[in-house]
């Protein structure tokens, strides 16, 4: 009896200790491997690295984390003549416009003969009537906005006609890029 009497007050002391434990693992919900259980993040968590960006060209569907410009975006340009340009051309003996992108790389040239009364589409006319291209950028899903300049030089001259930049360009856009007189005469005016 004696002995009992000894082991009781040690089983109460050793049954009145209780250790909580604390469970580690991913408590990130945007991990592939999250744990809801766990009490606190020990630095497991494992992540698919990828453009999350809908409407990049490279969008990975499976991507949880990226990188900045890790996504890539484009879209399609089309250049043409209005018929004030065209008859500008005819009035000024230009035979052409050579068009040129920001980065000074050739696009194409148009002559006189082609003019457009309204906006084309981005789909290359046969006959030479546009001029189409395709704008690549890189960016992230809330950075995702292009732009770019492009410059007309009358009969591929030293000096251009009209320079300007386009900006808050969406992916997936066609941008219909229109050369007229008035746009041409206004940056002359302005660039005298």
């Amino acid at each position: 009896m004696k002995n009992i009497l000894l082991l009781l007050p040690l089983t109460v002391l050793l049954n009145s200790c209780v250790v909580e434990v604390e469970t580690g693992g991913c408590t990130d919900i945007y991990a592939e491997n999250y744990e809801s259980f766990a009490d606190y993040d020990d630095g497991s968590c494992v992540y698919i690295w990828g453009c999350t960006d809908q409407l990049a060209d490279n969008w990975d569907p499976n991507a949880t984390m990226e990188d900045n410009n890790t996504c890539q975006y484009s879209c399609n340009l089309v250049y043409y003549l209005d018929y004030s340009a065209a008859q500008y051309m005819i009035n000024w003996g230009i035979s052409y416009y050579t068009f040129y992108d920001s980065y000074n790389e050739y696009i194409g040239y148009i002559t006189s003969d082609y003019y457009w009364t309204g906006a084309p589409n981005c789909i290359p006319q046969a006959d030479g009537s546009t001029l189409t291209a395709t704008l690549y950028w890189s960016g992230n899903y809330n950075n995702n906005l292009g732009s770019f300049s492009w410059s007309a030089y009358p009969d591929d001259g030293q000096v251009a006609d009209y320079d300007y930049t386009e900006n808050n360009i969406m992916p997936g856009e066609c941008i219909k890029l229109q050369l007229s007189k008035k746009k041409i005469q206004e940056y002359k005016e302005a660039t005298k």
